[in-house]
């Protein structure tokens, strides 16, 4: 298929953004004109990147760097309080807090959001649209126009339920978490709950408008039949042509002078903690591994990203912890010995890319699949952030950088074959 004029939809969340802009600035790059439709908060990256921004809300509760720090609605902050309470009480309270919030999440305004594309749709003659997974009033308003649209999943490949998989359930627990049956059974009856729920809307969106499509069974799989193009590595073997798995969705950036001189002892052990955009609001699990971690090495280089943290926790920077509320990750993770993470998609796919041994504290999400996946391919060490002591952060850490393993390597090769060229070349049929 010749597509000419392509749409990228970003929902307002930086951590979902900048893959798809990566994504779009490739589909530029192979000859595509490009449209990418975000917040406003987004239009100085967009136009810098040589596209044509076009304003659309698509959310209202956003996080264009630190979540706790962007300006929200009130009703917005009580949900984020809630969230960070939650990852308090462990993996289940979590999830399940997440999964009563979806409706507020991410179906905002779907009859608007429908409208809209439909008026973009016609007036730029758009002949593919390609969107983030978790916009589900985009994908609702795609399927409902009957438009032309591949998906973009930047999380872990299982948010979009397969088989017998549950929505918002892990298929698999990394080792470290020992799961009641009866609290899994609860979380499954939350996660029928909301399928349901987003499901029944769907529906009866589209009988109330008179659609002219089939019904859906499931609103969580509801996805492109050209293609889905995942941003992560392809663990199981998937046999689904449509299925493109592109290992990294970034862009490699470089070191300022101001880095370079701080990194500029070879010989120094340099280890990076970030807890991501969201979760750098636990201040309490950042603390410990700073303070467990200097302990055990005083010699090192600690680089750490406390976002929404940084006021609470720079008391503690010192020559040798580099507390910064926003580091420039990407250009420092070649240069570290060690990433010690939350479990983020991007973080794990830019650490795997350059083949950096990893301890991954999983709090919410998709993070529990990214662990257990990294755990059972010996890609990094697993620590439950709720039930941290020095002995197991250090061990852990010991663990990481003594066994650097093949896996790693060869999963950093794969990666660094495919990346977003890959995908666009695939789609544009290059």
């Amino acid at each position: 298929m010749n597509y000419k004029h392509i749409c990228f939809l970003s929902p307002p969340f930086y951590s979902h953004f900048m893959p798809l802009l990566t994504l779009a600035k490739s589909f530029h790059k192979y000859g595509a004109k490009v449209t990418f439709g975000c917040s406003i908060d987004f239009k100085d990256e967009i136009e810098k990147a040589g596209l044509h921004f076009h304003e659309i809300e698509l959310s209202k509760n956003k996080n264009t760097k630190n979540a706790t720090d962007t300006i929200q609605p009130d009703s917005e902050k009580i949900r984020l309080h809630e969230f960070f309470e939650a990852t308090k009480k462990g993996p289940i309270e979590t999830l399940i807090t997440q999964s009563k919030h979806r409706k507020d999440d991410m179906l905002y305004n779907p009859m608007n959001i429908a409208n809209h594309i439909k008026t973009l749709s016609e007036s730029r003659d758009i002949d593919l649209w390609i969107y983030d997974v978790l916009s589900y009033n985009v994908a609702l308003a795609l399927y409902s126009l009957n438009l032309s649209f591949i998906t973009f999943c930047p999380p872990h490949p299982r948010t979009i339920p397969k088989g017998e998989d549950f929505y918002g359930v892990p298929k698999n627990w990394p080792s470290i978490f020992d799961i009641n049956v009866k609290d899994i059974e609860k979380l499954k009856e939350v996660s029928l709950g909301t399928t349901s729920q987003f499901t029944n809307i769907f529906n009866q969106f589209l009988e109330e408008n008179k659609f002219e499509v089939a019904k859906i069974n499931n609103a969580f799989r509801l996805t492109s039949k050209i293609a889905v193009i995942y941003n992560y590595f392809d663990f199981y073997n998937s046999n689904n042509p449509s299925d493109i798995y592109i290992g990294h969705c970034f862009e490699e950036e470089s070191l300022d002078e101001n880095w370079e001189k701080i990194l500029r002892n070879k010989n120094q052990l340099k280890i990076l903690i970030t807890l991501g955009t969201f979760l750098s609001s636990r201040t309490d699990v950042l603390e410990k591994l700073i303070l467990a971690l200097e302990k055990n090495y005083p010699d090192a280089l600690f680089v750490v990203s406390g976002g929404s943290s940084f006021d609470i926790l720079k008391r503690l920077g010192s020559e040798n912890i580099i507390m910064e509320e926003f580091i420039p990750q990407k250009a420092l993770i070649p240069h570290m010995d060690l990433v010690i993470h939350h479990g983020g998609c991007n973080t794990f796919t830019e650490s795997l890319y350059y083949e950096k041994p990893m301890v991954i504290l999983p709090f919410s999400s998709d993070q529990f699949n990214i662990a257990y996946d990294a755990e059972k391919n010996n890609i990094a060490s697993i620590l439950d952030p709720n039930n941290l002591r020095e002995d197991l952060i250090i061990k852990a850490v010991k663990n990481s950088l003594k066994n650097k393993s093949q896996d790693t390597q060869k999963w950093g090769n794969y990666s660094k074959a495919k990346g977003p060229d890959f995908a666009a070349k695939k789609i544009l049929g290059m």
